[in-house]
């Protein structure tokens, strides 16, 4: 039986209604259980990932250039590295030849040469250490015992043919100049050291190595990581013969650790060591009188002081480093640096696993972890233009990415537009 016209078009029409406040009752269902997946407070949320990709900057809801563009069209003012980078914009420095040119060498660990490997927190410093001793063709190789202790640490032995140590590595050798130890620490600390260990004094070349981070990214990973309970309390802080007191730098939690620590907790504490990270533990801290609260320089001074100690100990103490977000090509840098020595297998950093939170930032958070990161934004923008141009002088090419810096020439007038 055939029906009327009327009542079939009457029942598809009822069919598609009902469809269509189905989907539209998924959907308000979807928005909610996604936006009740442990929102902290008003501005920024932390989730849970199985993975989200290779784009670092889009993982942490940083997109700088759909947030700010930079208007150069004439007047303005000149554009200094804390404006370049908040337009994704990097300034070409006018290095000198001899900081540009790479001068590899052979690296003899029988004899003089040591590996100092400087670990900053939440720069992949971990990878890179477990790269070093796990998967290069050095001989003798490292003996390693894979997965000790609760925290699943590599404990590994890096020995010459005279069995003496030729790497300061946290797998190899441990902390043996305190937990994460400085470059103040580091030169202070480590001929003792192995002077101690080889029962002998001899004269050693020291080639330091270490990784850096885009400095917005760190921090975030840092408050990330300490909210999960690290506190690294046991870094000594020493500089200039003795540890800095707790009066000068207090913890900024009372209890065992700062486990779930708020966003705003993190950021307000004064005494954050995450602040400005990389730039103090780069420098030489004698020069800006340590941790001293007598110091009779200004603050600014002894920021400034640290900051160019800091760009200078990059430029001209490290036989090495590479940003982590170039870490591919900074593999080809080392091992055009240290001749005969290479990787067997492609450098890659974790950067997320199934219990890995990731935090997604209003501009508002993000412009207030810019701010209590000054120094690290002027050191990172200075070092990235010198590792781009080493790598251009050694003819390694730069893999295309999503929101790579584009470069400006010095003096550039500019005007910034907030859309």
């Amino acid at each position: 039986m055939i029906e009327p016209a009327g009542e079939a078009m009457a029942k598809l029409k009822f069919i598609v209604l009902a469809e269509l406040a189905l989907l539209f009752c998924v959907l308000v269902f979807l928005f909610y259980r996604t936006r009740s997946q442990g929102t902290l407070l008003e501005g920024y949320e932390v989730r849970s990932t199985t993975g989200v990709g290779d784009n670092l900057w889009k993982a942490v809801g940083v997109n700088v250039e759909s947030r700010r563009y930079i208007d150069v069209s004439g007047g303005g003012e000149i554009l200094d590295d804390v404006q370049a980078y908040r337009s994704n914009l990097l300034i070409r420095n006018q290095f000198d030849d001899v900081d540009l040119k790479v001068e590899p060498i052979k690296l003899n660990i029988n004899k003089s040469d040591v590996m100092v490997v400087l670990h900053i927190q939440k720069t992949g410093g971990t990878t890179f250490e477990t790269y070093l001793v796990r998967h290069t063709n050095v001989k003798p190789p490292c003996h390693c015992t894979k997965m000790v202790s609760n925290y699943k640490r590599d404990v590994c032995t890096c020995l010459n043919d005279k069995g003496q140590d030729w790497m300061i590595n946290r797998h190899a050798t441990g902390w043996v100049c305190g937990v994460h130890a400085d470059f103040t620490e580091l030169t202070d600390c480590v001929d003792t050291w192995f002077n101690s260990q080889d029962n002998e004094h001899r004269e050693r070349r020291y080639h330091y190595v270490t990784l850096i981070r885009d400095p917005v990214i760190r921090f975030i990973s840092e408050w990330l990581h300490v909210r999960r309970g690290a506190t690294w309390k046991e870094c000594r802080l020493h500089c200039d013969g003795r540890d800095a007191s707790l009066a000068e730098v207090p913890f900024c939690f009372d209890h065992g650790t700062w486990a779930g620590v708020s966003f705003e907790e993190f950021i307000n504490c004064s005494s954050n060591m995450a602040f400005n990270r990389q730039t103090r533990m780069l420098a030489n801290l004698s020069l800006s009188d340590c941790y001293r609260l007598n110091s009779t320089k200004t603050q600014k001074e002894r920021d400034e002081i640290m900051l160019q100690s800091a760009k200078q100990n990059l430029m001209k103490s490290f036989k090495f480093f590479s940003p982590l977000e170039y870490i591919e090509e900074g593999q080809l840098l080392f091992e055009q640096t240290f001749l005969g020595f290479s990787f067997t297998r492609k450098m890659t950093c974790k950067k997320y696993s199934a219990a890995t939170n990731y935090a997604v930032l209003s501009e508002k958070h993000w412009d207030l972890v810019v701010e209590r990161n000054l120094l690290d934004i002027r050191l990172y923008q200075f070092a990235k233009d010198l590792f781009l141009q080493r790598l251009a002088r050694m003819n390694i090419p730069v893999q295309p990415r999503n929101h790579e810096s584009k470069i400006v020439p010095a003096g550039l007038k500019y005007s910034v537009v907030t859309l």
